[in-house]
């Protein structure tokens, strides 16, 4: 079977362009020409280019900051008194983001023609959370969807929140980094080159730190374009791996593996973690199915790993609290108030003060990741830039200390 595109005008007079799977391109052309469809253009795709294609195209998404403004005005809508399809109505209108704008109209659509919300939601694939189409089908079941939809905006601000923080404790020591690599670019291409015309014409021996910086500003200066494809090469296989199912836990063990960074991701995981299983539980959804959209939730994949394991011990009956502690990834502040929850029938409440202790553990390793980030990036910016400095400027103090006036 072979991948075709497929350009071609339907019997309604529209012109449309599609990917079509079949064995040949004669046996798609005769298929096509049965359908009373006249094939304007037919190019099969090149499967190693498609593959790649795919793997680094840009998937649709809806940004969160979107989804929690449509949220509380669908929420108000709701509680107001209006209808679900009246509500909708009112709130495509108000979309501006195309990808949104459709996705809404379509589960309107398939509102009014008998299917629940969740289910809407659901076929819309990826787009949108599948904890948000579980938190929703608990609310149809109780009858409760505004409270429902109160709890997830309560929950999806929480996370924001947090992701609001990590993004911007890691900002400055980026812009450090950036501006630590600009430098060393502009030094080894722009300043070096210059000044190993001059060192050419003093005729003295260079220092071997002056020598290797000139010869590594030569060779990156003839050898610039194979570097270049070779940057762009293993990035695009970097990509590709990360998307794999073995890249995307390789890469989020590394991640996790990284000093002082590594325990905000951690803390940043359980935290999303015990904030989604105490929302989904609030709601009313049975323990094993919360655990599973929980650990679908987390963003970290070996969480995720781990966490769905959690949920088929808890299947067989094991303990929550137990089978947490068999990871090794949650906290044990986190396990032993899962453990007084379970044992007091509050296991919604524990969750939540897990939660709220997680997001002052992150507080406090952001706090000490950047009090000693910060200086460290100074102190290597401060020292790469005055080796490359004394470096140039040596043999010219050697020259100007062997001169006969």
């Amino acid at each position: 079977m072979a991948q075709f595109v497929c350009r071609m005008a339907l019997p309604t007079g529209e012109i449309v362009e599609r990917k079509v799977v079949a064995d040949t391109e004669a046996a798609l052309r005769r298929e096509l020409e049965d359908k009373d469809m006249l094939v304007l253009e037919l190019r099969r795709q090149n499967p190693v280019f498609s593959s790649i294609g795919g793997a680094l195209a840009m998937r649709p998404r809806i940004p969160a900051r979107e989804f929690l403004f449509f949220n509380q005005e669908f929420s108000a809508l709701l509680r107001a008194g209006l209808p679900i399809l009246t509500s909708l109505d009112i709130l495509i209108d108000r979309r501006k983001n195309l990808v949104f704008k459709k996705a809404l109209e379509n589960i309107r659509v398939r509102v009014k023609g008998g299917e629940s919300l969740s289910e809407a939601f659901t076929a819309q694939g990826d787009l949108f959370p599948k904890l948000y189409a579980a938190s929703l089908a608990s609310g149809e079941r109780s009858g409760e969807l505004p409270n429902v939809l109160k709890r997830y905006i309560s929950y999806t601000r929480s996370i924001m929140t947090i992701q609001k923080k990590v993004v911007g404790a890691l900002i400055y020591p980026a812009i450090l980094v950036c501006v630590s690599i600009v430098i060393v670019v502009i030094m080894l291409f722009k300043v070096i080159p210059a000044f190993a015309t001059l060192f050419a014409t003093l005729g003295t021996t260079l220092p071997w730190q002056t020598e290797l910086l000139v010869n590594l500003a030569t060779f990156l200066q003839s050898m610039w374009k194979p570097i270049s494809a070779l940057v762009v090469g293993g990035v695009v296989a970097f990509v590709l791996w990360k998307r794999s199912p073995a890249g995307r836990v390789g890469f989020d063990r590394l991640r996790m593996g990284l000093p002082l960074v590594g325990g905000v991701i951690r803390d940043y995981a359980q935290n999303r973690f015990t904030r989604t299983l105490s929302t989904l539980l609030a709601g009313g959804i049975p323990l094993v199915t919360s655990l599973e959209l929980a650990a679908r939730a987390v963003g970290n994949f070996v969480f995720e790993k781990e966490l769905l394991g959690v949920t088929v011990r808890v299947r067989e009956g094991q303990p929550l609290w137990e089978s947490l502690e068999r990871t090794g990834y949650v906290s044990e502040m986190a396990v032993e108030m899962v453990k007084v929850g379970e044992s007091t029938g509050s296991l919604v409440e524990m969750l939540d003060n897990a939660s709220e202790f997680s997001e002052e553990e992150i507080d406090y390793r952001l706090s000490k990741m950047v009090t000693m980030i910060e200086p460290l990036m100074l102190v290597f910016m401060a020292l790469i830039v005055t080796g490359m400095i004394l470096a140039i400027y040596m043999p010219l103090f050697q020259a100007v200390g062997t001169s006969k006036f």
